[in-house]
């Protein structure tokens, strides 16, 4: 499977984030910052007040230039302004040594780059990597996931059923010889995984690290490039938004993964495959420095259970609400819902119409849709509007259990179902209708 917000795509070796990180640039803002915090100007104030540790001690007229400089590397996502120098100073260099043809990140033994989507290969290969690339792209954060026989036929069956355009057959090839390869890992010298915050990345990671326990890859060099965040970019939503250059000043910052991060993937993974949610809604309140991005991936990842209000998920109840006062283009609401409403961005455009058309397709429809055309130059176009019943649920007197939607199930757990797990938005747990 893959989609549009995962696709590679041909980078320059720098950014627009880079660029605008330009130290020149970044000293003529701090001194323009100085100057107008000294000059009583509300808005320079508030940005004082918002990234100084001890702006409420400091006259605006005495305000230094290395007070308005922590406040611009602060804003940037950094802790300082030498560390915001050296991140400028290290992309500038990763970018000389791709443009001078130095040697290879990763060419002093034999290295497969692991990534949930191929967003970041050709960057990877401008930036110099020669390593093999090995795409993991099954959605796990999505439908049903066990760890048996059948388990690659049940998702094979899930993305066909689930994604348009999706083949079994061929899925159910490619999901099989990702499974080959993870098993073989361990003949590549080193090992290198390139996974951001999210509960796609976060729960892919667990698989992967679980296979390759389960492998003798555990006993070569395995590691990790793992972030939430990048300077310069206000909403980080992913490693592909990053150029060839950063990535190479991030190759140079990845950590050996350890035994206590194999432990937590292995146990995410057992709770995923729960048929209850309970084993992974416990891991989610225990953060700790194992897997770092884990527990609030998980925690995301459950406010996709029917909520206990109305039966509707976090993302279903967004669409809802977005279609509440007027009719819209679905490329549109998943636009919105991406930049202004989900806390932790993690859905590729296949998977947010998958779930638009599973409201669309009960029995009794939450949604109407225009002549749903998949054509690239019409993509994102069909309209979609809330129907009578839509507007009831979201009224809340009606609940999108009785609705008869599709059959769904999230991880292991079978929706409206034997225990008919529901999430507590309010107190941040699932909690069973049925005892």
């Amino acid at each position: 499977m893959t989609d549009e917000t995962r696709q590679a795509q041909p980078f320059p070796l720098l950014s627009e984030t880079d660029l605008s990180l330009d130290l020149d640039r970044q000293r003529h803002l701090a001194k323009k910052l100085r100057d107008a915090i000294r000059a009583g100007d509300p808005e320079a104030l508030a940005r004082l007040a918002a990234r100084h540790p001890r702006a409420a001690r400091l006259k605006a007229v005495e305000i230094r230039l290395t007070d308005a400089q922590l406040v611009i590397a602060r804003e940037a996502g950094l802790p300082s302004w030498p560390a915001l120098k050296a991140h400028v100073e290290e992309i500038e260099a990763a970018r000389a040594a791709i443009e001078a043809g130095e040697r290879t990140p990763d060419g002093d033994v034999s290295t497969l780059h692991i990534r949930c989507g191929n967003d970041i290969e050709q960057a990877l290969t401008r930036a110099g990597f020669t390593g093999d690339f090995l795409m993991v792209a099954d959605p796990v954060c999505q439908g049903p996931v066990s760890d048996g026989d059948a388990a690659l036929a049940e998702r094979a069956r899930f993305i066909a059923s689930e994604y348009p355009e999706e083949d079994e057959a061929e899925t159910l090839r490619m999901l099989q010889v990702t499974e080959d390869r993870l098993r073989n890992a361990g003949s590549c010298g080193r090992i290198v995984l390139w996974f951001e915050h999210d509960p796609y990345d976060q729960l892919i990671l667990a698989k992967v690290l679980t296979r390759l326990k389960n492998s003798i890859a555990v006993r070569r060099k395995v590691e990790i490039v793992t972030l939430d965040r990048f300077p310069g970019i206000s909403k980080f939503i992913g490693i592909g938004q990053l150029s060839p250059a950063a990535l190479r000043q991030l190759y140079g910052r990845r950590r050996a993964v350890s035994d206590a991060d194999y432990d937590l993937a292995v146990r995410v993974w057992d709770a995923l495959c729960a048929p209850t949610p309970l084993a992974l809604h416990g891991l989610s309140s225990t953060p700790g420095t194992a897997l770092p991005y884990m527990s609030a991936a998980i925690g995301r990842y459950l406010a996709e259970l029917p909520g206990l209000g109305n039966g509707l998920s976090f993302t279903e109840n967004a669409i809802v609400k977005m279609l509440h006062a007027e009719p819209l283009p679905w490329g549109k609401i998943f636009g919105r819902f991406m930049r202004e409403v989900d806390p932790l961005p993690y859905h590729g455009d296949l998977m947010f119409l998958g779930t638009m058309l599973r409201l669309r397709d009960a029995r009794n429809p939450a949604l109407a849709s225009t002549p749903h055309d998949l054509a690239e130059a019409d993509w994102g176009k069909p309209v979609f509007s809330l129907t009578p019943t839509g507007r009831e649920i979201l009224a809340g007197s009606a609940d999108w259990s009785d609705c008869g939607p599709l059959p769904r199930h999230h991880g292991g757990v079978e929706c409206f179902a034997g225990e008919d797990w529901r999430w507590d938005s309010a107190n941040r747990r699932p909690v069973a209708l049925k005892a």
